[in-house]
């Protein structure tokens, strides 16, 4: 394992530039900036597994990096036209593998994404597929109040746009992890290209459905985490809580009740969102 002051003196050594590596590597400038001004204390092992292989390209993935990915951290990121070209490729061109027993060698990728019937509902992370839990109506509204409050104060502070699932979001810049987060606030409108998000948005709120809870609060929330989003939300309307990751200030998680006004991080607090509405008028229509 290299220690980061290595990778400061290895970076300095070859002239790179952080946004150079950033661009080399597929990990956000913002991580690799805080990385190298020591900004963060506990860097995530994926993005120094990317940015060691940039600096040492004749070494094996970092230590404590997930066996699984390793095949996938050898490969070079793709730039964004590059991803773009490959996946209006696969929509035309390239059938999926989905109904093989096995998925192929590598895992599954957009092409077999875009391949599965339109009533199987999946995430695909890290080639590997995820159903997703039909919503109810319970989880429904929610967002869509959500969608209400959110919007009123992109319109009152103009710049960033909320958007709602079904949207496909490539978090990782490559074809092989494709989220559909509930609700997602995106400040950098050029990531949105073709109905799609290429990258991490700037915030993402999951509401927990029946099956869903593990996959939010433990693999979604990491990919989250370590590809950028600024600020995560997860809804859990059962326990009637709201779990904020303030990810861009690196403060501990925040549990909060539904009874409370959420201040919106990266507004710097200006925005709050009404909880205690949306969870009066969710018992007030009893059991849904």
């Amino acid at each position: 394992m290299k220690d980061i002051s290595l990778l400061k003196d290895r970076k300095n050594e070859l002239g790179y530039t952080d946004q150079e590596i950033a661009d080399l590597s597929g990990v956000p400038l913002e991580t690799v900036q805080k990385i190298f001004s020591d900004a963060t204390c506990f860097p995530s092992s994926d993005a120094l597994a990317a940015i060691e292989r940039i600096l040492f390209p004749q070494a094996p993935p970092y230590a404590g990096t997930d066996s699984s990915k390793s095949d996938l951290l050898r490969e070079r990121p793709l730039t964004w036209g590059e991803l773009e070209d490959r996946l209006e490729q696969y929509s035309e061109d390239q059938p999926g593998k989905y109904l093989e027993d096995q998925p192929p060698e590598g895992g599954y990728t957009y092409a077999d994404y875009l391949a599965l019937p339109d009533d199987r509902r999946v995430e695909l992370i890290d080639g590997k597929f995820y159903d997703m839990a039909a919503p109810n109506t319970r989880h429904q509204i929610i967002i869509g109040q959500l969608h209400l409050q959110f919007q009123a104060c992109a319109q009152a502070h103009p710049g960033c746009m909320v958007l709602l699932s079904p949207v496909d979001v490539m978090l990782d810049m490559d074809d092989r992890t494709v989220v559909q987060p509930d609700l997602m606030v995106l400040c950098d409108l050029s990531k949105l290209r073709k109905g799609r998000v290429f990258g991490a948005p700037d915030l993402v709120i999951e509401v927990i459905s029946p099956g869903s809870r593990r996959m939010d609060y433990g693999k979604k929330a990491g990919k989250y985490i370590d590809a950028g989003v600024r600020e995560y939300w997860i809804i859990d309307y059962k326990r009637r809580t709201v779990v904020v990751y303030d990810i861009e200030h690196e403060t501990e998680m925040s549990v909060m009740g539904m009874d409370e006004d959420i201040p919106v991080n990266i507004s710097d607090g200006d925005c709050k969102i009404r909880m205690k509405e949306i969870r009066d008028y969710l018992d007030a229509l009893g059991d849904i």
